[in-house]
């Protein structure tokens, strides 16, 4: 769908690189292309392993060493995205720094490809997966499902670390990559010069049933209409109105989420006023956004659902874990939930989350371990855009309460992807560069 291809961006794929190259291969100029081979599982070093396409900057003796790239979902690649992210990046940094880029185990060309499940969701956080997409994913990634997790991909940059042969990285994340470029910080502290974490995913992890996005939506909506002279209605009330009266929560989240993206509308303009038409009988332009503003219908190689869903599987803690009856534990998760903090959505918006409904059927084969220490000890710069509807504020807050040498950086009116609004780049660049 192209589109969706705009929307998120993620077009302008080095397609010389886009499959895993030979070892230490010319791939375009400027840039060398490298097979990582990581095991699958790393305690069975001589059982099945993986090949991770690499691209690194030519420029190996960059005053300030290596400065690692990883992307978000988790599901998107990081070799077909170069062109596309370095634009992110101040070319101040670029002479200063190395870049390097990896898929991570699971993405990319020969990442993890379940049509259906991919078909019917793509890219999406939201959207209620159907039950025979997920059966059929998990049965097709088959015993292998529970070495995706964000910790065995710790394990692969630790490894890229020593096969590049510098003591140390700088590892810039977004979204999904700030978690596991935090998760590299707390495993290997000693291994990193700087963090840098944009539109922050905290490394304590979040709920899956997506309450404090839903709590933290009416703030930015109302903000939002503040900052709109042409604004005269009220979203928050408008859109709790339409949850009420039928229209999908989950739709509803899903497709503001990705409007608040830095690369599709992070002002939100025009949005209350097409939640207003909708709640006064004319929904036309609400059901245009749905199809126009949305991540499903990415390709697997773009961001894959199947490795989307293995990854949080494997990483998020779930109201059953370790109960043998998941439904009944559900069940009562969700009767506990008070309604009141989950305006302007509802009770079945948090139930019919892609990650409860999607993980209540995905095999327990293996949940993620991380580190006992809790305080994140690297140099660290927190971004974190006012409007982003994928993660809320306070994610960023408390990365920064649970951090030793953290600034937070928050940028007015900017959404999902700091490093793509201009003020983030800029700060990025006094980061590292200062």
């Amino acid at each position: 769908m192209r589109t969706i291809r705009l929307l998120c961006a993620l077009a302008l794929a080095c397609t010389a690189c886009s499959a895993p190259a030979a070892e230490n291969t010319l791939c375009t100029a400027g840039f060398t292309c490298t097979t990582l081979h990581v095991p699958l599982d790393r305690e069975r070093q001589d059982g099945p392993s993986l090949d991770l396409a690499v691209i690194a900057a030519d420029n190996v003796d960059a005053p300030r060493g290596v400065l690692l790239l990883l992307t978000g979902g988790p599901g998107q690649p990081g070799v077909p995205l170069l062109f596309n992210l370095q634009r992110n990046v101040h070319p101040d940094v670029l002479r200063e720094y190395r870049l390097v880029m990896f898929d991570q185990r699971g993405t990319g060309p020969d990442g993890i490809d379940c049509p259906s499940l991919q078909e019917t969701v793509g890219g999406s956080d939201f959207l209620t997966p159907p039950a025979t997409a997920v059966d059929e994913c998990a049965q097709q990634i088959g015993s292998g499902v529970g070495y995706y997790g964000t910790p065995d991909t710790v394990d692969d940059i630790e490894q890229l670390r020593q096969y590049l042969k510098v003591d140390r990285l700088t590892i810039d994340g977004t979204s999904y990559g700030s978690f596991t470029a935090a998760q590299y910080g707390l495993k290997y502290p000693g291994h990193v010069q700087a963090l840098v974490l944009d539109s922050v995913v905290p490394h304590k992890g979040f709920d899956p049933m997506g309450v404090d996005l839903m709590a933290a939506s009416a703030g930015v909506l109302k903000a939002a209409c503040g900052q709109d002279p042409a604004c005269k209605t009220d979203p928050v009330a408008d859109l709790a109105w339409l949850v009420q009266h039928g229209v999908s929560g989950t739709d509803l989240m899903e497709t503001l989420a990705v409007a608040s993206l830095n690369s599709v509308n992070p002002s939100l303009k025009g949005i209350p006023a097409i939640l207003h038409s909708a709640r006064s009988g004319d929904d036309t332009a609400l059901k245009e956004m749905f199809q126009r503003t949305t991540s499903k219908g990415l390709p697997y190689d773009t961001l894959s659902a199947g490795l989307h869903m293995a990854t949080l599987c494997s990483d998020l803690r779930f109201p059953w874990s370790g109960k043998p009856d998941r439904k009944t534990a559900l069940d009562d998760a969700v009767r506990r939930l008070d309604p009141k903090q989950l305006y302007p959505y509802d009770v079945a918006t948090a139930r019919d989350q892609l990650m409860i409904q999607g993980c209540l059927r995905w095999p327990a084969d293996r949940v993620s371990t991380y580190p006992a220490e809790q305080e994140l000890t690297p140099r660290t710069l927190i971004l974190h855009g006012s409007n982003d509807l994928f993660c809320p504020l306070d994610w960023a807050r408390w990365e920064k309460a649970h951090a030793r040498d953290a600034e937070l950086v928050v940028v007015p009116g900017s959404g999902h992807s700091v490093q793509r609004d201009p003020r983030g780049k800029a700060a990025v660049r006094e980061f590292l560069l200062g």
